[in-house]
């Protein structure tokens, strides 16, 4: 009986170390939430703004990439800020930047108006994600490091579903609505002080070369260049791609449906990360993305949404827990927002081409990528448990 509660006094404190998760992890899903509003009406941006039939998909496309190139600058103006002055303070900052401006959405009416207001959402979103990978990375125990990170980083999934869920309530005459919920998140900011913060040596002098001195930093940039634009590519027009076979609503339902398996790809990463070399599951996870975006030209459309909602979401809670454990604390806000930002890069790309390929050729490229970047996760120094 004594060993019985032992065990479950074990269990408990466990499940403490983990409940330091949960603000953080509210601060990541504020982010995917106001990300996910421009996917969920393309559609009404199209339609309010008369954009010309031939060039629609791409200006829609360059709005998914103009945040991501102020997700680029924010991830490494801030990200190496966040080395001198403190992870807290940049977090606390980026929260109503992107907050606000996703609400003005509201009262945007003209493209460059929904264009300005984009890129500053997506600074706050390059200070706040790199900065909360860092600050877990620095916090957590290092028996439960690894899995810290991709626990933290499937919050993502969590704020891009409840936005899903959301838009299944708006009507087409409501749609600018959906933006205004976005001002729920500002809730957060009262709780901002209980966010832990780093005590290391973060006033010293930082040099943003410092990272290029690590080989293992050009393949980290080459994966989060590959992995960014595949999901930013696929995810940026899923709703889309659904709405070609299905109904509206039924279309909104599967896309809802397909990420929830999100959910179970993060908590199967997050296991097994501590349980094999971390590069091992970030191949894994990559490689079945790519046999996922393959399905898509097979015609299988569902059934490959599920894979790519999986897996890749798995990979990148992978990458996320890998990227700062390659450098040391003093540089791990830099090093974290460098690859960040490059990943940006490969974000803004992504869908940007759906604007000059069929849907077919767009699978195509994403179906190689990933499966280069897959090999590329093998070059990556090793990275276990116990390091």
């Amino acid at each position: 009986m004594r060993e019985i509660k032992y065990f479950h006094g074990i269990s408990f404190l466990m499940s403490l170390r983990y409940r330091s998760l949960i603000l953080p992890g509210l601060f990541w899903a504020s982010a995917a939430y106001n990300m996910a509003v421009v996917s969920f009406t393309t559609g009404n941006i199209k339609g309010a703004l008369h954009l010309s039939t031939t060039y629609a998909n791409l200006l829609i496309g360059l709005l998914t990439s103009i945040t991501l190139i102020g997700w680029f600058f924010g991830s490494v103006i801030f990200g190496h800020l966040s080395d001198k002055v403190g992870r807290r303070k940049i977090v606390i900052i980026a929260l109503p930047l992107h907050v606000l401006s996703t609400a003005l959405m509201y009262f945007a009416n003209s493209y460059w108006e929904f264009f300005i207001l984009r890129l500053l959402a997506g600074i706050g979103f390059g200070m706040a994600i790199p900065t909360l990978s860092a600050l877990i990375s620095e916090k957590a125990p290092a028996e439960i490091r690894g899995r810290m990170v991709v626990l933290l980083d499937s919050f993502w999934t969590y704020g891009w579903i409840f936005s899903a869920l959301v838009s299944m309530f708006y009507t087409s005459s409501l749609w600018r609505v959906y933006y205004l919920t976005s001002l729920m998140w500002l809730l957060l900011l009262p709780f901002s002080r209980i966010l832990p913060e780093t005590v290391v040596t973060r006033r010293e002098k930082v040099h943003m070369a410092e990272i290029l001195k690590y080989r293992h930093t050009y393949v980290l940039w080459g994966i989060w260049f590959i992995m960014a634009m595949s999901y930013y590519g696929i995810f940026s027009w899923l709703p889309t791609i659904m709405e070609k076979s299905y109904p509206l609503l039924t279309s909104r339902v599967f896309v809802f449906a397909t990420y929830l398996f999100q959910i179970p790809g993060y908590f199967s990463a997050a296991y097994l990360i501590e349980k094999i070399e971390r590069r091992y599951v970030l191949f894994l996870f990559m490689l079945l993305t790519s046999i996922g975006a393959y399905m898509f030209i097979a015609g299988l459309v569902i059934p490959g949404a599920v894979m790519i909602s999986f897996f890749d979401l798995g990979a990148w809670g992978a990458i996320y827990a890998i990227t700062p454990e390659l450098y040391p604390s003093r540089i791990k806000g830099s090093g974290a927002g460098a690859a960040n930002s490059v990943g940006r890069v490969g974000g803004l790309i992504g869908p940007l081409i759906k604007g000059f390929f069929p849907d077919f050729t767009l699978f195509l490229i994403f179906t190689f990528s990933l499966l280069g970047g897959s090999l590329l996760s093998l070059l990556l120094p090793s990275k276990g448990r116990n390091d």
